[in-house]
Protein backbone atom coordinates (compact mmCIF):
# COMPACT_ATOMS: atom_id res chain seq x y z
CA UNK A 1 0.00 0.00 0.00
CA UNK A 2 0.96 3.78 -0.61
CA UNK A 3 1.61 5.52 2.21
CA UNK A 4 -1.74 7.78 1.53
CA UNK A 5 -3.36 4.42 1.46
CA UNK A 6 -1.77 3.45 4.56
CA UNK A 7 -2.63 6.65 6.58
CA UNK A 8 -6.20 6.74 5.63
CA UNK A 9 -6.74 3.58 6.41
CA UNK A 10 -5.18 4.06 9.84
CA UNK A 11 -7.85 7.65 10.38
CA UNK A 12 -10.34 4.83 9.01
CA UNK A 13 -9.72 1.94 11.86
CA UNK A 14 -9.00 4.93 14.39
CA UNK A 15 -12.72 6.81 13.81
CA UNK A 16 -14.25 2.87 13.75
CA UNK A 17 -13.30 2.84 17.93
CA UNK A 18 -14.26 6.02 18.33
CA UNK A 19 -17.58 5.74 17.09
CA UNK A 20 -18.16 2.71 18.87
CA UNK A 21 -17.43 4.44 21.79
CA UNK A 22 -19.02 8.02 22.01
CA UNK A 23 -22.69 6.61 21.31
CA UNK A 24 -22.54 4.57 24.13
CA UNK A 25 -20.26 6.60 26.73
CA UNK A 26 -23.35 8.21 28.16
CA UNK A 27 -25.72 5.51 28.54
CA UNK A 28 -23.35 3.31 30.21
CA UNK A 29 -21.82 5.75 32.80
CA UNK A 30 -25.86 6.33 33.55
CA UNK A 31 -25.75 2.76 34.21
CA UNK A 32 -22.90 2.53 36.37
CA UNK A 33 -24.73 5.05 38.73
CA UNK A 34 -22.82 8.22 37.63
CA UNK A 35 -24.50 11.86 38.04
CA UNK A 36 -25.42 13.68 34.82
CA UNK A 37 -22.26 16.17 36.42
CA UNK A 38 -20.17 13.32 36.13
CA UNK A 39 -21.34 12.10 32.95
CA UNK A 40 -21.19 15.43 31.62
CA UNK A 41 -17.28 15.57 32.34
CA UNK A 42 -16.71 12.58 30.89
CA UNK A 43 -17.82 13.86 27.79
CA UNK A 44 -16.53 17.14 28.25
CA UNK A 45 -12.79 15.83 29.02
CA UNK A 46 -11.72 14.37 25.23
CA UNK A 47 -12.38 17.88 23.99
CA UNK A 48 -10.78 20.02 26.31
CA UNK A 49 -7.82 18.09 26.60
CA UNK A 50 -7.58 18.43 22.60
CA UNK A 51 -8.38 21.92 22.97
CA UNK A 52 -4.97 22.20 25.01
CA UNK A 53 -2.80 19.21 24.04
CA UNK A 54 -3.28 19.64 19.93
CA UNK A 55 -1.12 22.55 18.78
CA UNK A 56 1.91 21.17 21.29
CA UNK A 57 1.35 17.94 19.22
CA UNK A 58 1.76 19.51 16.03
CA UNK A 59 4.83 21.01 17.12
CA UNK A 60 6.41 17.82 18.46
CA UNK A 61 5.49 16.63 14.86
CA UNK A 62 7.08 19.12 13.07
CA UNK A 63 10.08 18.77 15.37
CA UNK A 64 10.19 14.75 15.98
CA UNK A 65 8.30 13.70 12.94
CA UNK A 66 5.16 12.59 12.42
CA UNK A 67 5.62 8.92 13.06
CA UNK A 68 6.66 9.32 16.53
CA UNK A 69 3.99 10.97 17.78
CA UNK A 70 1.94 8.76 15.79
CA UNK A 71 2.76 5.69 17.69
CA UNK A 72 2.41 7.24 21.07
CA UNK A 73 -1.47 8.71 20.22
CA UNK A 74 -2.41 5.33 19.05
CA UNK A 75 -1.12 4.04 22.05
CA UNK A 76 -2.61 6.58 24.71
CA UNK A 77 -5.81 5.84 22.92
CA UNK A 78 -5.82 1.90 23.28
CA UNK A 79 -4.85 2.36 26.88
CA UNK A 80 -7.86 4.90 27.24
CA UNK A 81 -10.06 2.46 25.97
CA UNK A 82 -8.91 -0.67 27.96
CA UNK A 83 -9.03 1.51 31.04
CA UNK A 84 -12.46 2.10 29.70
CA UNK A 85 -13.83 -0.94 29.48
CA UNK A 86 -11.89 -2.17 32.67
CA UNK A 87 -13.08 0.00 35.46
CA UNK A 88 -16.75 1.06 36.40
CA UNK A 89 -15.56 3.73 38.72
CA UNK A 90 -15.67 7.66 37.33
CA UNK A 91 -11.73 8.76 38.59
CA UNK A 92 -10.22 6.27 36.31
CA UNK A 93 -12.45 6.73 33.80
CA UNK A 94 -12.53 10.60 33.45
CA UNK A 95 -8.14 10.30 33.39
CA UNK A 96 -8.84 7.67 30.66
CA UNK A 97 -10.40 10.13 28.32
CA UNK A 98 -8.59 12.97 29.67
CA UNK A 99 -5.34 10.62 28.34
CA UNK A 100 -7.39 10.18 24.96
CA UNK A 101 -7.84 13.62 24.37
CA UNK A 102 -4.23 14.47 25.36
CA UNK A 103 -2.83 11.93 23.03
CA UNK A 104 -5.43 12.43 20.24
CA UNK A 105 -2.97 13.85 17.70
CA UNK A 106 -4.08 11.20 15.36
CA UNK A 107 -6.19 13.17 12.98
CA UNK A 108 -4.03 16.05 13.31
CA UNK A 109 -1.18 14.42 12.44
CA UNK A 110 -2.33 12.16 9.98
CA UNK A 111 -3.36 16.18 7.81
CA UNK A 112 0.30 16.93 8.32
CA UNK A 113 1.41 13.57 6.93
CA UNK A 114 -0.65 14.16 3.94
CA UNK A 115 0.40 17.46 3.11
CA UNK A 116 3.60 16.08 3.43
CA UNK A 117 3.65 13.39 0.90
CA UNK A 118 1.45 15.37 -1.65
CA UNK A 119 2.18 17.78 -4.27
CA UNK A 120 0.26 21.07 -3.74
CA UNK A 121 -2.22 20.50 -6.13
CA UNK A 122 -3.27 17.77 -4.85
CA UNK A 123 -3.76 18.36 -1.40
CA UNK A 124 -7.85 19.01 -1.41
CA UNK A 125 -7.71 15.73 -3.05
CA UNK A 126 -5.85 13.76 -0.18
CA UNK A 127 -7.85 15.48 2.43
CA UNK A 128 -11.00 14.41 0.28
CA UNK A 129 -9.75 10.65 1.61
CA UNK A 130 -9.36 11.70 4.99
CA UNK A 131 -12.69 13.38 5.15
CA UNK A 132 -14.00 9.79 3.77
CA UNK A 133 -12.61 7.93 6.23
CA UNK A 134 -14.64 10.04 8.69
CA UNK A 135 -17.74 9.46 6.91
CA UNK A 136 -17.60 6.12 6.57
CA UNK A 137 -16.62 5.44 10.46
CA UNK A 138 -19.28 7.65 11.20
CA UNK A 139 -21.33 5.52 9.32
CA UNK A 140 -20.09 2.14 10.30
CA UNK A 141 -19.07 2.79 13.42
CA UNK A 142 -22.51 2.94 15.66
CA UNK A 143 -23.64 -0.08 13.51
CA UNK A 144 -20.65 -2.21 14.73
CA UNK A 145 -21.57 -1.01 18.25
CA UNK A 146 -25.41 -2.23 17.95
CA UNK A 147 -23.83 -5.53 16.60
CA UNK A 148 -21.12 -5.85 19.34
CA UNK A 149 -24.22 -5.29 21.78
CA UNK A 150 -25.92 -8.25 20.59
CA UNK A 151 -23.13 -10.86 21.00
CA UNK A 152 -24.56 -13.64 23.55
CA UNK A 153 -21.93 -12.11 26.09
CA UNK A 154 -23.64 -11.72 30.00
CA UNK A 155 -24.16 -8.28 31.44
CA UNK A 156 -20.87 -7.60 32.83
CA UNK A 157 -19.02 -8.25 29.31
CA UNK A 158 -21.79 -6.37 27.13
CA UNK A 159 -20.49 -3.24 28.98
CA UNK A 160 -17.29 -3.53 29.16
CA UNK A 161 -17.04 -5.30 25.13
CA UNK A 162 -17.70 -1.62 23.08
CA UNK A 163 -14.53 -0.15 24.96
CA UNK A 164 -12.59 -3.14 24.20
CA UNK A 165 -13.01 -3.44 20.80
CA UNK A 166 -12.04 0.01 20.16
CA UNK A 167 -9.19 -0.71 22.23
CA UNK A 168 -8.78 -3.26 19.56
CA UNK A 169 -8.67 -1.20 16.76
CA UNK A 170 -6.21 1.24 18.09
CA UNK A 171 -4.05 -1.62 18.44
CA UNK A 172 -4.49 -2.41 15.11
CA UNK A 173 -3.61 0.98 14.22
CA UNK A 174 -0.83 1.19 16.21
CA UNK A 175 0.66 -1.76 14.60
CA UNK A 176 -0.27 -0.33 11.24
CA UNK A 177 2.00 2.56 12.17
CA UNK A 178 4.99 0.92 13.41
CA UNK A 179 5.04 -1.77 10.71
CA UNK A 180 4.10 -0.26 7.69
CA UNK A 181 3.65 3.53 7.78
CA UNK A 182 7.60 5.47 6.62
CA UNK A 183 8.07 8.54 8.02
CA UNK A 184 7.27 11.63 5.68
CA UNK A 185 9.39 14.17 7.35
CA UNK A 186 12.75 14.48 5.95
CA UNK A 187 15.88 14.60 8.14
CA UNK A 188 16.96 18.16 7.06
CA UNK A 189 13.05 19.42 7.33
CA UNK A 190 13.36 17.63 11.34
CA UNK A 191 16.58 19.88 11.56
CA UNK A 192 14.78 23.40 10.83
CA UNK A 193 11.63 22.86 12.64
CA UNK A 194 11.53 25.64 15.28
CA UNK A 195 11.59 23.86 18.95
CA UNK A 196 9.31 26.17 20.57
CA UNK A 197 6.64 23.31 21.35
CA UNK A 198 5.35 24.77 24.38
CA UNK A 199 5.42 28.37 23.60
CA UNK A 200 3.22 30.62 23.53
CA UNK A 201 4.74 33.08 21.15
CA UNK A 202 5.08 30.16 18.85
CA UNK A 203 1.45 29.51 18.62
CA UNK A 204 0.98 33.45 17.77
CA UNK A 205 3.35 32.90 15.08
CA UNK A 206 1.58 30.00 13.70
CA UNK A 207 -1.69 32.35 13.21
CA UNK A 208 0.02 35.09 12.17
CA UNK A 209 1.53 33.08 8.87
CA UNK A 210 0.19 35.26 6.11
CA UNK A 211 -2.99 33.62 4.86
CA UNK A 212 -3.43 31.07 7.49
CA UNK A 213 -4.84 33.37 10.27
CA UNK A 214 -7.95 33.90 7.93
CA UNK A 215 -7.98 30.34 6.62
CA UNK A 216 -8.15 28.79 10.67
CA UNK A 217 -11.15 31.39 10.84
CA UNK A 218 -13.08 30.26 8.15
CA UNK A 219 -12.90 26.79 9.04
CA UNK A 220 -13.27 27.29 12.74
CA UNK A 221 -16.70 29.51 11.12
CA UNK A 222 -17.17 25.92 9.16
CA UNK A 223 -17.46 23.59 11.89
CA UNK A 224 -19.46 26.29 14.16
CA UNK A 225 -22.23 26.21 11.70
CA UNK A 226 -21.69 22.41 11.36
CA UNK A 227 -21.44 21.61 15.36
CA UNK A 228 -25.63 23.07 15.52
CA UNK A 229 -26.08 19.68 13.28
CA UNK A 230 -24.01 17.50 15.03
CA UNK A 231 -25.35 18.78 18.61
CA UNK A 232 -28.86 19.19 17.87
CA UNK A 233 -30.31 16.76 14.94
CA UNK A 234 -31.39 14.05 17.09
CA UNK A 235 -33.30 16.59 19.04
CA UNK A 236 -34.50 18.25 16.09
CA UNK A 237 -35.97 15.50 14.49
CA UNK A 238 -37.41 14.47 17.40
CA UNK A 239 -39.20 17.61 18.00
CA UNK A 240 -39.60 18.82 14.02
CA UNK A 241 -40.47 15.38 12.49
CA UNK A 242 -41.23 12.94 15.23
CA UNK A 243 -38.41 10.59 13.96
CA UNK A 244 -37.58 8.25 16.94
CA UNK A 245 -33.97 7.16 17.68
CA UNK A 246 -33.68 4.78 14.79
CA UNK A 247 -34.74 7.44 12.69
CA UNK A 248 -31.72 9.66 14.18
CA UNK A 249 -29.43 7.27 13.61
CA UNK A 250 -30.10 6.64 10.06
CA UNK A 251 -30.25 10.17 9.57
CA UNK A 252 -26.73 10.34 10.65
CA UNK A 253 -25.60 7.47 8.43
CA UNK A 254 -27.14 9.38 5.36
CA UNK A 255 -25.31 12.47 6.30
CA UNK A 256 -22.39 10.48 6.32
CA UNK A 257 -22.69 8.33 3.46
CA UNK A 258 -23.50 11.52 1.40
CA UNK A 259 -20.09 13.19 2.82
CA UNK A 260 -17.75 10.67 2.40
CA UNK A 261 -18.99 10.15 -1.20
CA UNK A 262 -18.55 13.48 -1.94
CA UNK A 263 -14.77 13.85 -0.01
CA UNK A 264 -14.00 10.21 -1.50
CA UNK A 265 -14.84 10.77 -5.42
CA UNK A 266 -16.59 13.90 -6.38
CA UNK A 267 -13.68 16.11 -4.69
CA UNK A 268 -11.06 14.39 -6.97
CA UNK A 269 -12.97 15.46 -9.87
CA UNK A 270 -13.47 18.91 -9.02
CA UNK A 271 -10.31 20.03 -7.64
CA UNK A 272 -8.17 20.19 -11.49
CA UNK A 273 -11.66 21.75 -12.94
CA UNK A 274 -12.21 24.19 -10.07
CA UNK A 275 -9.73 24.56 -7.66
CA UNK A 276 -9.71 24.37 -3.93
CA UNK A 277 -10.94 27.94 -3.91
CA UNK A 278 -14.02 28.09 -5.81
CA UNK A 279 -14.95 24.44 -4.32
CA UNK A 280 -14.35 26.06 -0.69
CA UNK A 281 -17.26 28.76 -1.77
CA UNK A 282 -20.22 26.03 -3.43
CA UNK A 283 -19.26 24.37 -0.26
CA UNK A 284 -20.36 27.21 2.35
CA UNK A 285 -23.01 28.26 0.15
CA UNK A 286 -24.46 24.91 0.00
CA UNK A 287 -24.28 24.38 3.74
CA UNK A 288 -25.66 27.62 4.83
CA UNK A 289 -28.69 26.87 2.06
CA UNK A 290 -28.98 23.56 4.14
CA UNK A 291 -28.57 24.64 7.34
CA UNK A 292 -31.52 27.15 6.09
CA UNK A 293 -33.45 24.37 4.90
CA UNK A 294 -33.38 22.29 7.74
CA UNK A 295 -34.95 25.13 9.62
CA UNK A 296 -38.11 24.96 7.62
CA UNK A 297 -38.27 22.21 6.54
CA UNK A 298 -41.84 19.98 8.12
CA UNK A 299 -41.78 16.56 5.91
CA UNK A 300 -39.43 13.91 5.03
CA UNK A 301 -38.32 14.65 1.40
CA UNK A 302 -37.36 18.06 2.45
CA UNK A 303 -35.17 16.51 5.32
CA UNK A 304 -33.33 14.27 2.35
CA UNK A 305 -32.73 17.50 0.52
CA UNK A 306 -31.57 19.18 3.19
CA UNK A 307 -29.27 16.87 4.25
CA UNK A 308 -27.75 16.32 0.62
CA UNK A 309 -27.11 19.99 0.74
CA UNK A 310 -25.25 19.79 4.22
CA UNK A 311 -23.56 16.90 3.19
CA UNK A 312 -22.14 17.72 -0.15
CA UNK A 313 -21.41 21.67 1.43
CA UNK A 314 -19.26 20.14 4.05
CA UNK A 315 -17.51 17.72 1.67
CA UNK A 316 -16.99 20.15 -0.27
CA UNK A 317 -15.62 22.91 1.94
CA UNK A 318 -14.22 21.10 4.53
CA UNK A 319 -11.44 19.52 2.41
CA UNK A 320 -10.30 22.53 0.07
CA UNK A 321 -10.32 24.66 3.18
CA UNK A 322 -7.22 22.09 4.98
CA UNK A 323 -5.95 21.93 1.11
CA UNK A 324 -5.71 25.92 0.88
CA UNK A 325 -4.20 25.61 4.17
CA UNK A 326 -1.79 23.60 4.19
CA UNK A 327 -0.25 25.35 0.97
CA UNK A 328 -0.10 28.61 3.12
CA UNK A 329 1.51 26.55 5.42
CA UNK A 330 6.11 26.33 5.25
CA UNK A 331 7.06 22.34 4.95
CA UNK A 332 8.10 22.92 8.36
CA UNK A 333 5.07 24.06 10.28
CA UNK A 334 2.28 21.70 8.74
CA UNK A 335 1.94 19.61 12.29
CA UNK A 336 1.90 23.33 13.96
CA UNK A 337 -0.77 24.88 11.79
CA UNK A 338 -2.86 21.95 11.36
CA UNK A 339 -3.01 21.49 15.51
CA UNK A 340 -3.44 24.99 15.97
CA UNK A 341 -6.07 24.53 13.56
CA UNK A 342 -7.89 21.51 15.25
CA UNK A 343 -7.66 23.23 18.59
CA UNK A 344 -9.32 25.93 17.05
CA UNK A 345 -11.99 23.64 15.16
CA UNK A 346 -12.78 21.64 18.90
CA UNK A 347 -13.38 25.12 20.60
CA UNK A 348 -16.00 25.95 17.76
CA UNK A 349 -17.47 22.91 18.17
CA UNK A 350 -17.62 22.92 22.18
CA UNK A 351 -19.39 26.73 22.09
CA UNK A 352 -21.42 25.45 19.51
CA UNK A 353 -22.77 21.98 21.07
CA UNK A 354 -23.96 24.59 24.25
CA UNK A 355 -25.00 27.66 22.54
CA UNK A 356 -27.26 25.68 20.09
CA UNK A 357 -29.14 23.45 22.43
CA UNK A 358 -29.60 26.45 24.28
CA UNK A 359 -31.69 28.27 20.90
CA UNK A 360 -33.27 25.08 21.04
CA UNK A 361 -34.87 25.48 24.42
CA UNK A 362 -35.37 28.48 23.94
CA UNK A 363 -36.80 29.28 20.80
CA UNK A 364 -37.12 25.62 19.42
CA UNK A 365 -36.00 22.72 17.21
CA UNK A 366 -35.69 25.26 13.69
CA UNK A 367 -33.61 27.92 15.74
CA UNK A 368 -29.94 26.00 15.98
CA UNK A 369 -30.18 26.09 12.19
CA UNK A 370 -30.83 29.30 11.36
CA UNK A 371 -27.78 30.37 13.83
CA UNK A 372 -26.07 27.51 11.91
CA UNK A 373 -27.00 29.17 8.50
CA UNK A 374 -25.78 32.57 9.21
CA UNK A 375 -22.31 30.89 10.53
CA UNK A 376 -21.74 29.53 7.17
CA UNK A 377 -22.79 32.63 5.18
CA UNK A 378 -20.17 34.48 7.25
CA UNK A 379 -17.56 31.98 6.35
CA UNK A 380 -18.44 32.48 2.74
CA UNK A 381 -18.57 35.88 2.83
CA UNK A 382 -15.50 36.36 4.70
CA UNK A 383 -13.70 33.67 2.02
CA UNK A 384 -15.01 35.27 -0.98
CA UNK A 385 -13.47 38.75 0.16
CA UNK A 386 -9.82 37.20 1.17
CA UNK A 387 -10.18 35.13 -2.35
CA UNK A 388 -10.06 38.21 -3.60
CA UNK A 389 -7.22 39.61 -1.35
CA UNK A 390 -4.50 36.71 -1.42
CA UNK A 391 -1.78 36.65 1.33
CA UNK A 392 0.33 33.24 0.53
CA UNK A 393 3.63 33.24 1.70
CA UNK A 394 6.31 33.26 -1.40
CA UNK A 395 7.58 29.99 -0.78
CA UNK A 396 7.38 29.04 -4.19
CA UNK A 397 5.16 29.41 -7.68
CA UNK A 398 3.23 26.02 -6.66
CA UNK A 399 2.31 27.17 -3.17
CA UNK A 400 1.69 30.25 -4.39
CA UNK A 401 -0.51 29.28 -7.09
CA UNK A 402 -3.06 27.95 -4.34
CA UNK A 403 -5.08 30.57 -3.82
CA UNK A 404 -4.99 33.09 -6.73
CA UNK A 405 -7.90 35.57 -6.89
CA UNK A 406 -11.30 34.06 -8.62
CA UNK A 407 -12.92 37.10 -10.50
Amino acid sequence: MSPLVIVVSIVLIDLLGFTIVMPLLAPFAKEYGFSPLQIGLLLAAFPFCQLVAGPILGRLSDRFGRRPVLIASQAGTALSFVILGLSRNFWPMLLARMLDGASGGNILVAQAYVADITRPQDRARGFGLIGMAFGLGFVLGPILGLLILELPVDAEWRLRMPFLVAAGFSVAALVLVATRLPESRPPEGLAKARARVLSIRGLRDTFTLPGVGRLVAIGSLDILAFAVLEGTFSLYLRDQLGWTASGALAGFAALGFVSALVQGGLIRKLVPILGETRLMLFGLAALAAGLAGLAEVRESLGLMVALVLVGVGQGLASPSISGLLSRATPADEQGAVFGAFTSAQTAARMINYLVANLLLGLWGPAAPFREGAILALIAFALAAWGARRPAIPAESKEVASGMEPIG
